[in-house]
């Protein structure tokens, strides 16, 4: 373990990366519970709640890759960089697309042609939640002119690179919506996915330090975007329907939340720069190790997950069918979680096969 190793980046990999996505992917969904009238109930407020709380997983993860990479000059060449990222990130994804061809696609919908396989590849439906390697390829892909501007931009440079992110992925969206028309502006800026926000950001809240006041006013805008973000979901969810711009598959109003917008953003660089600030709690010995032994099996899980989530957790929840559904919603993504992490621990005692996931 480095000197410079980062423990909270562990800790953001066991804990968030990895388990808030299964959260994600297995009870925020009302009709994956069963739940096909969307009113004030518990349950939906519940969904609601948890699909806010638990939606930093895949941002976290984009500032922690942020961060690890865009200085990668200073290890080795651009070269061994896209050579690291194929071998540990593309191969993977690519069989692992393959096997959910078969395992997930598959399930009722009809002959299994290679033409299906790379339109449905191409279109990002063949397992739903690896839409995040198209994004974190194509955030490698962009690395070695981005990791230019971190190499020999200013501060201030950066701080403008950003802004124009902002300013194009999360604020004309916001001006689209408002006005109902689809400006130009959206599409005309060169290097602006929807969320290269977060991989410089997260880039900058790592290598910089922020005194107690800017620090203060990051937390405060924090809170504040949470609040709104629960108020205007429940509100929009509930008492203002048919708006074809907010409307999102199982009857609950994403936008507010959706981790593209700058209320979500403004929430995970609170949230990271909190973890941040616990570096120095995570430095004894043992919870060193248990955070390394956790951070390990983080993409691994999230190959695997899916597939639990396909073929196993149905017949886990008959086995739970007698207990209430908040016993569900608590048993669900651990289950998950775990089979999945038992997997990765399994394919990887394997000698050729633990590439896989690595």
């Amino acid at each position: 373990m480095t000197k410079n190793k980062k423990y909270y980046f562990m800790y953001l990999n066991a804990i968030a990366s990895s388990f808030a996505v299964v959260v994600l992917h297995t009870v925020t969904n009302p009709a994956q519970l069963g739940i096909n009238e969307i009113k004030p109930t518990f349950y939906i407020i519940l969904c609601i709640l948890m699909g806010i709380i638990f939606s930093y997983g895949v941002p976290i993860f984009f500032m922690q890759s942020g961060a690890n990479i865009l200085n990668y000059r200073e290890r080795y060449d651009t070269q061994t960089f896209f050579s690291k990222r194929i071998r540990k990130v593309v191969i993977p994804f690519i069989i692992w697309s393959i096997i959910g061809f078969f395992l997930i696609f598959g399930k009722g919908n009809g002959p299994l042609t290679l033409k299906v396989f790379i339109k449905s590849f191409l279109l990002g439906d063949i397992v739903g939640p690896y839409w995040f390697f198209y994004n974190i390829i194509g955030f490698y892909l962009c690395v070695p002119f981005v990791s230019l501007i971190i190499s020999y931009g200013s501060r201030q440079i950066i701080k403008y690179t950003i802004f124009i992110l902002l300013l194009v992925n999360t604020l004309i969206p916001i001006v689209n919506i408002i006005t109902k028309t689809q400006t130009l502006f959206g599409t005309s800026a060169p290097f602006i996915g929807a969320y290269a926000q977060y991989f410089i950001t997260g880039w900058y809240l790592t290598h910089n330090e922020l005194n107690k006041k800017r620090k203060k006013q990051i937390y405060f805008i924090g809170i504040i975007m949470l609040i709104f973000e629960i108020s205007a979901t429940i509100y929009f969810t509930f008492w203002v329907k048919r708006i074809p711009t907010l409307n999102y598959p199982g009857g609950v109003v994403k936008t507010f939340y959706d981790i593209a917008m700058l209320p979500s953003f403004c929430v995970m660089c609170a949230l990271f720069l909190f973890f941040k600030n616990l570096e120095p709690k995570l430095q004894s010995k043992n919870i060193k190790k248990l955070l390394s032994e956790g951070g390990k099996l983080t993409f691994g899980v999230y190959l695997i997950h899916p597939f639990i989530i396909a073929w196993v957790l149905t017949p886990f929840n008959s086995l739970i069918s007698t207990q209430p559904l908040f016993i569900r919603i608590i048993l669900d993504p651990i289950f998950v979680y775990f089979f999945s992490a038992l997997i990765t621990l399994g394919i990887r005692k394997i000698k050729y096969m633990k590439w896989l996931v690595p």
